[in-house]
């Protein structure tokens, strides 16, 4: 399943995307950004995107993260992520790049929403600052 299908059922759910971005916490700007695929949902909106709609959060941070993937060794795994038998793999994948990527909060204080974007971009591939 596409990220923009876990944001429909939201919608849905939520009665339109201005209600869902509200519940999330999000511009829904953002959300109608990565609904059209042009970016990723960060996994902490995953995980409570997942939450509200009742779906495995696993499955919603890997699909959110092939809209923007590009390394096929990395979309190889995040598409296991569908598959019932690979999701330990995958919560150790998701929580060790959460925990690698995400400034700490004293970090996304200081940080506006740009910076902290440009700082994730810079580590998860692999660039010094």
């Amino acid at each position: 399943m596409e990220i923009k299908e876990f944001i429909e059922i939201g919608e849905r759910k939520a009665g339109t995307q201005k209600e869902l971005a509200k519940y999330l916490n999000i511009a829904a700007s953002t959300l109608r950004i990565v609904k059209s695929g042009r970016t990723s949902l960060d996994p902490a909106y995953c995980i409570k995107l997942a939450r509200f709609i009742n779906k495995d959060e696993i499955e919603v941070i890997a699909a959110s993260r092939l809209v923007t993937e590009k390394d096929e060794e990395k979309r190889k795994i995040f598409e296991s992520c569908f598959k019932r038998t690979s999701q330990a793999a995958c919560i150790g994948l998701v929580v060790g790049l959460s925990m690698i990527l995400t400034p700490s909060t004293a970090q996304a204080e200081s940080l506006n929403v740009a910076e902290s974007n440009t700082i994730y971009i810079m580590l998860y591939y692999g660039r010094k600052l």
